[in-house]
């Protein structure tokens, strides 16, 4: 039901029969004098208030970009597996701005803060420039290609990382069984390589020494290879693919690293944190291996870069954004890289931000 005047009628008429049927009175006058009591505005629930948006403007298929803009088929194959795949609607188009974000930032090379409304798909803006480079990249690896971290996805909670993690389980690591998958795409054009990707926040498996923590590590990999056999087995019964995508893939093929210890030994491509994890992982010796890795990858050639994505960009004002401003300095020098080097690509968004002045003074 898609009607929000129905949903919220049919709320109202759920809660009042339930107190009809609890407390009923011997009177139906009663009943009735009651509910129209309650039926009044704001009494058990505030009416919806409705926003009508416009739709956003279609601009051209990922096959379209690609052909126009001159760049490597490739990309509109594997984005069309996972990123965008089964779409009910037909070919995805993009829209203006993710058109515009995907040129500035894929082709031409420039910053990019996008800030569109809710539901613009900003997402996209920031991912596919993302995976357009891996798949350009990946054209060149073979079976020992070089572990680094090209992209770090920036949070400034937990729960919008949790989010993205959904996104990149079916941008990057779906499998289907006709043969469509991202993962079915990377065996057939990419001889078997992944492109890996990691939540590396509090909540990731397991905090400590790697030998002391073997137990415990065991213990969450059990619970979790249990999660990801009830979702496989839901997912058998009632058709919905797009619960395995809420637990992590437990299959030996997967891309995705759900532990720390498999991050700190080889670094993901794809590195989704908060500010205060990287806070934190900065100063340990423990994960200085994926800071290392990802600075020898961006030595040995120039045209690698290095791609930093804000979310929420605007949360970041005052002393905390002072203290991220920092925060990133140090980990652009431990990576070998000044704000102005043409290795390094900063990819924000914001559904807050206006074109104001105030905002450019912002920005600058």
């Amino acid at each position: 039901m898609n009607n929000p005047i129905e949903i919220y009628n049919d709320l109202l008429k759920v809660y009042l029969k339930y107190i009809n049927s609890g407390l009923p009175f011997s009177h139906d006058e009663l009943n009735a004098e009651r509910n129209a009591l309650l039926e009044e505005k704001g009494t058990i629930c505030q009416p919806p208030i409705i926003e009508l948006v416009p739709k956003y403007n279609e601009k051209a298929t990922l096959e379209q970009f690609c052909r126009d803009e001159n760049v490597l088929m490739d990309i509109n194959a594997f984005v069309n597996t996972g990123l965008f795949g089964q779409n009910i609607h037909g070919e995805r188009k993009l829209y203006d701005h993710q058109y515009k974000a995907l040129k500035d930032a894929f082709i031409d090379r420039k910053h990019i803060v996008v800030t569109t409304g809710t539901g613009s798909g900003k997402t996209e803006c920031f991912l596919l420039p993302i995976i357009s480079d891996l798949i350009t990249e990946s054209k060149n690896w073979d079976t020992n290609r070089p572990r680094a971290m090209r992209a770090m996805i920036l949070y400034p909670l937990n729960a919008l990382a949790e989010d993205q993690m959904i996104r990149l389980r079916k941008a990057l690591n779906s499998r289907r069984n006709d043969g469509t998958g991202a993962l079915d795409w990377l065996d057939s054009n990419r001889d078997g390589n992944r492109f890996y990707f990691g939540r590396y926040t509090g909540s990731t498996p397991v905090s400590g020494d790697k030998i002391k923590s073997r137990s415990k590590l065991n213990d969450e990999k059990k619970a979790l290879e249990q999660d990801w056999k009830a979702a496989k087995d839901a997912s058998n019964i009632n058709g919905n693919t797009e619960l395995l995508y809420h637990v992590p893939c437990m299959e030996d093929d997967s891309a995705e690293m759900w532990d720390r210890f498999s991050m700190q030994e080889n670094a993901p491509d794809i590195l989704i944190t908060n500010y205060s994890m990287l806070n934190i992982i900065l100063m340990r010796d423990m994960e200085a291996s994926i800071f290392e890795d990802t600075k020898r990858w961006l030595q040995e050639d120039k045209s690698h870069v290095f791609h930093l994505v804000i979310d929420e960009l605007h949360s970041y004002r005052g002393t905390a954004g002072t203290e991220v401003a920092y925060l990133i300095r140090i980990l652009l020098d431990r990576l070998g890289l000044t704000p102005d080097s043409p290795q390094v690509q900063f990819l924000a968004s914001s559904a807050s931000m206006e074109e104001t002045q105030q905002t450019f003074d912002y920005l600058i």
